[in-house]
């Protein structure tokens, strides 16, 4: 999954990833200081997925240049290539703006030797943030079912971010909440929701795509 700035990743997919933590990488866009860095290597360690990626680039600007955005984001999918890629939804903030085009962009088909084209692409939510720039019609339309251990993983993977809280309600506090609210208006304990963009079915997509040397991809790759 792609995460415009530590923490993001936890708001918007700590319970997947702690549900799927050996099948799960994380690409942070955003430099993040040292701080930052502890507190998200903390969070992996919570959420107990496999890596974090970090592209350093500036925060507040990462959409500055978008063809090396694009670029970089390629890079990654081509060495991890995933079967299940998670954008941020593009709402207020312009570097969750600028992340969730650029991932668009490179999740493209491409006639390019080794480009890797995600089979299925999801938008997250990160419900610090209510408006939007721009309309889309991305929908909450995908829920996946979570146990209450995950959701409390999630919890303490936000928490692990102290340079982020402030006095007084926290979003962490209503994490639980949500999940419980999303996931019983579905018949489910806990959930979390996405907007599906694409998904390309059958048992055979994995095998389709080779990597640049001919060979086939491994099944069971990283989200």
């Amino acid at each position: 999954m792609v995460a415009p700035h530590a923490d993001d990743e936890s708001f918007g997919c700590g319970g997947v990833l702690a549900k799927y933590p050996e099948h799960s990488a994380v690409v942070v866009v955003a430099a993040a200081d040292e701080d930052r860095r502890l507190e998200c290597k903390r969070a992996q360690e919570v959420l107990g997925y496999r890596e974090t990626h970090f592209l350093d680039l500036v925060d507040g600007a990462v959409g500055t240049d978008m063809h090396r955005l694009v670029g970089l984001l390629d890079d990654v999918l081509n060495i991890s290539r995933p079967l299940e890629l998670y954008l941020p939804y593009p709402s207020m903030h312009q570097d969750h703006v600028a992340t969730y085009e650029a991932g668009m962009r490179a999740a493209r088909l491409s006639m390019t030797p080794g480009h890797w084209f995600p089979p299925t692409v999801l938008v997250y939510d990160v419900a610090a943030y209510d408006v939007d720039l721009y309309p889309t019609n991305l929908q909450w339309n995908v829920f996946e079912p979570l146990a209450e251990d995950a959701i409390d993983l999630k919890v303490e993977a936000v928490r692990s971010y102290m340079s982020q809280q402030v006095a007084g309600p926290h979003p962490a506090n209503g994490i639980k909440q949500t999940a419980h609210a999303i996931g019983s208006a579905r018949q489910l304990h806990w959930a979390e929701q996405f907007a599906l963009v694409r998904t390309v079915r059958g048992p055979d997509v994995a095998v389709r795509q080779h990597r640049s040397d001919g060979s086939v991809l491994r099944r069971g790759a990283v989200r």
